[in-house]
């Protein structure tokens, strides 16, 4: 829509260049006169309206190359047709001003002409107006979520993946207030597992010796001592 704008806008200013040309050179009776068109009278006023239009045509091809002069400036342009083609069918159609046939076909095309950029300018502009303030809005809440931490934020070094949205943001090397610290004054030894057979409830005990046998001299083995 912006393209559109600016395309709208340099063509205005060709029209005006071409306005305050013809309106300076109205002295020469001789051109208006082949046009058919009414001379300004007196031909100061004429050529003053030229300045101004020149003026008017430059400022418009400003607009149309730089970004931040396009919506003001066509937004007043398209004012300024607007009332500008009233008046010219105004004083054409509906009052007494001294033109003929030739004259009032360039009047009414003028008119025509002035009415289209007009109605192009004005919507054009309102439209891109605010898309660009909602564009704005956007960037403002993407520098406040930054700014306060809301969003992920990736510290140089660490991998894009390994993060969490959802985890508080700390710097490489902080400590994990989830994850239990050992304390540098205690000293945590390996747990070294004994081999299958080894260990609590496996000790091995040594079989009982068998009894030994009577002595010859017991009374059961030898009654008759």
């Amino acid at each position: 829509m912006k393209v559109l704008l600016r395309a709208v806008l340099f063509f205005d200013a060709l029209l005006d260049l071409l306005l305050g040309i013809l309106l300076l050179i109205s002295p020469f009776t001789t051109l208006y006169a082949a046009l058919q068109l009414p001379q300004p009278q007196p031909a100061l006023f004429g050529q003053l309206l030229g300045v101004a239009t020149i003026g008017m045509s430059w400022l418009l091809f400003q607009a149309a190359i730089n970004g931040q002069l396009t919506v003001p400036v066509a937004r007043t342009a398209g004012q300024v047709n607007l009332a500008s083609a009233v008046l010219v069918v105004a004083w054409t159609l509906f009052l007494d001003m001294p033109v003929q046939g030739a004259g009032k076909i360039w009047l009414l095309t003028l008119a025509a002409v002035m009415l289209f950029f007009a109605v192009v300018q004005m919507p054009a502009a309102k439209r891109v107006r605010l898309r660009e303030r909602q564009l704005q809005a956007e960037r403002e809440a993407e520098h406040n979520a930054a700014r306060h931490g809301d969003g992920p934020v990736y510290y140089p070094g660490a991998p894009v993946d390994a993060v969490d949205p959802a985890a508080p943001h700390q710097p490489p090397g902080a400590a994990d207030p989830a994850r239990p610290q050992a304390s540098p004054e205690y000293r945590r030894e390996p747990v070294i597992n004994p081999p299958p057979g080894y260990g609590p409830g496996t000790e091995v005990t040594p079989e009982p010796e068998p009894e030994a046998l009577p002595n010859a001299h017991h009374a059961r083995q030898n009654p008759h001592p």
